[in-house]
């Protein structure tokens, strides 16, 4: 089932009050993000993310407060992209800091750290945005699998599954890029 784009009349009169709601904020929502992050992509990025939690998650709000919503989503999801960010700017510091650890004598050790780094990225990067986070939150929040459950809204079992599921697909990823 898809969802009406944006522009498109649809029967549903709430899904038609709430698109007009967001035509209206759109320009102010783009600048509020604009001021909140420094990559264009990450501003369309989190608009695109609050236009479709206003589809799904929507239907409750009341018409007096969908406009101040959207501007909460849009903060939400701006330090959401923030946080994920830091994390990864924390991890390449660490990457490199150690790096810069090992001995000048020792190239090889430095190359294959390096090439492991990059793939051990590029298989994240790879994996469904709902075991990323997951993953994400764990190693790098230092959360519990129940505050992770709780920021997620997700039930446990959920969060530990794709925690399982995530490392899995690493661990195979990494082994398969290694075999001669």
């Amino acid at each position: 089932m898809s969802e009406t784009p944006p522009n498109s009349p649809s029967d549903d009169p709430i899904a038609n009050e709430w698109r007009e709601v967001f035509l209206a904020c759109e320009t102010g929502l783009r600048a509020f993000l604009s001021g909140r992050l420094s990559q264009s992509m990450d501003v369309e990025d989190c608009l695109q993310a609050v236009y479709v939690k206003m589809v799904e998650s929507g239907r409750d709000v009341l018409p007096a407060a969908r406009r101040a919503w959207l501007f909460r989503v849009a903060a939400n999801e701006a330090a959401g992209t923030w946080r994920r960010k830091a994390t990864t700017d924390r991890v390449l510091e660490k990457q490199a800091h150690y790096l810069s650890q090992v001995s000048e004598d020792d190239a090889a050790e430095k190359i294959i750290l390096s090439e492991t780094a990059e793939k051990l990225r590029q298989a994240l990067e790879q994996l469904p945005e709902a075991w990323r986070e997951v993953v994400r939150l764990r190693i790098y929040e230092n959360l519990t699998f129940q505050e992770i459950a709780d920021q997620l809204q997700i039930p446990l079992g959920t969060a530990l599954t794709q925690m399982r599921r995530a490392l899995q697909r690493l661990r195979s990823e990494i082994e398969f890029d290694e075999q001669p």
